[in-house]
């Protein structure tokens, strides 16, 4: 019996790290595609691409609905590896058809530098799952993604004031902001805890990720 629920478990993490890759696959695509539209006018849709909400919004996601600790460290590591070779590839393969995409060569630099980044993330993944274990840490857990949500959104509101562009992301961080922040606060066990986490960090957030490059 003991074996038959092991092996139903084991058959149920390799469904989720498939789906996790195929996710991660088609959300590289939809970003490197999204290169298409012009960078520079008031709403910049290619601006998900090169900022941070985006990941921050699935990413959270992604570790919220795994089921341990191990299951979160690595669907978040096939995802953002499905990602990284899908959002670069389709950059190298799209460089055969217009300049505005061709390289020389496949940027195994940034690939490379990416790829590093995926395992970070899912160490951290693997730390920030005890959030669903309602335990002390887990308000100053749920506070984190909303901090560098928060910070985002702060950045890019000034930026979006400066220089008339980013509308698009400000709008996209912003109702994430809302969603998962308000969602976050109703499962906090510690609100006070959860609300300080989110001013300190934001603000540490900002100052260190965004703010030189205003």
């Amino acid at each position: 019996m003991t074996v038959a629920i092991h092996s139903t478990n084991n058959q149920n993490h390799l469904k989720s790290y498939i789906l996790f890759v195929c996710i991660g696959l088609a959300a590289g695509t939809i970003t490197r595609l999204t290169d298409f539209f012009p960078s520079n006018n008031l709403w910049s849709l290619s601006s998900i691409a090169t900022l941070y909400g985006f990941w921050m919004v699935t990413v959270t996601l992604v570790i919220y609905f795994s089921v341990s600790n191990i299951n979160a460290a690595i669907n978040v590591f096939v995802y953002l590896m499905g990602m990284n070779v899908s959002f670069y590839l389709l950059k190298y393969i799209l460089g055969f058809f217009t300049p505005r995409f061709y390289e020389e060569e496949f940027q195994w630099n940034l690939f490379i530098l990416y790829s590093v980044f995926a395992l970070v993330c899912s160490a951290i993944s693997y730390v920030l799952y005890y959030w669903n274990k309602e335990n002390r840490i887990s308000s100053f857990l749920y506070a984190l993604p909303v901090s560098g949500l928060a910070a985002e959104t702060l950045a890019v509101g000034i930026y979006l004031y400066n220089h008339h562009t980013f509308l698009f992301q400000l709008i996209f961080d912003l109702i994430s902001l809302i969603l998962i922040g308000s969602w976050f606060y109703q499962k906090a066990n510690n609100k006070l805890m959860y609300i300080a986490t989110i001013g300190a960090m934001t603000l540490i957030g900002y100052l260190l990720v965004y703010h030189p490059f205003l």
